[in-house]
C-alpha cells in the first residue's frame, strides 16, 4: 500500500473485509488502538486485589512507541519540534512529504497498520496463574519477572473455554509441559 493508503488506515473510517469475504466500514486505527489502551483486551490482570483501572500496557507501548518515531522522523524532515497531535501529524505527510522521505514513511506507516492490527485480533493470552512450577519450583522468570506458568485455556474456534481435557500448559522457565488430565 502506498503511504496516503496507509496514513488513510491509520486516521480515518475505512472499508475492510471481514473474514467471509463481506466489507465493512472500519474505525481508524488509531482510534482502535486509543480505546484499547483502556481495556483489558490481551492484558495481565493487576496484582494489587482491588478493581483498579484497566490498562492494556501493550496498547499503551505501541502507541507511546508511534507517537515518538513519528515525532522524531518530523524533526528529523523538518528540523523543527512538532507540537501537533499524531493525526494531524499523519494527514500532512500524506500530502506535503517531500519524495526522498516516501518509502522510509510507507515502510513505517505500514509497520504501524499491521501492529495495530496484530494487537486488535490478538488471541486471548493464556492464563498466567501466580504459582510455582511443578517441574522447576519457579514463580518468575527473565528479568521482567513474568510469571512462569501459562495456561492455554481458550478455544479460538469456539470463542468459549475449552474443556479441561484439551487444556494446555507450559512453564516458560524450564520448557516443561502439561496437558489435559496431567494438569489435575
Amino acid at each position: 500500500m502506498s503511504l496516503k493508503d496507509n496514513i488513510h488506515q491509520l486516521t480515518n473510517e475505512h472499508m475492510t473485509m471481514a473474514d467471509d469475504g463481506s466489507f465493512h466500514q472500519a474505525p481508524p486505527l488509531l482510534a482502535e488502538l486509543r480505546a484499547a489502551c483502556g481495556s483489558n483486551m490481551g492484558a495481565q490482570g493487576g496484582g494489587s486485589g482491588g478493581a483498579g483501572m484497566i490498562v492494556n500496557h501493550k496498547a499503551v507501548k505501541l502507541e507511546n512507541d508511534i507517537k515518538a518515531e513519528a515525532l522524531a522522523n518530523q524533526y528529523e524532515m523538518t528540523s523543527l519540534e512538532y507540537q501537533g497531535g499524531l493525526v494531524e501529524l499523519l494527514r500532512a505527510w500524506s500530502i506535503a512529504t517531500a519524495t526522498e522521505w516516501q518509502p522510509y514513511l510507507e515502510g513505517i506507516t505500514a509497520q504501524w497498520v499491521s501492529d495495530i492490527r496484530e494487537l486488535l485480533v490478538s488471541k486471548r493470552p493464556p492464563w498466567r496463574p501466580s504459582i510455582p512450577c511443578p517441574a522447576c519450583g519457579q514463580r518468575f522468570h527473565g528479568p521482567e519477572r513474568d510469571q512462569c506458568l501459562a495456561i492455554h485455556y481458550w478455544d479460538d474456534e469456539t470463542e468459549t473455554v475449552a474443556p479441561p481435557q484439551q487444556w494446555k500448559a507450559n512453564c516458560d522457565n524450564c520448557q516443561a509441559e502439561w496437558t489435559g488430565d496431567e494438569l489435575k
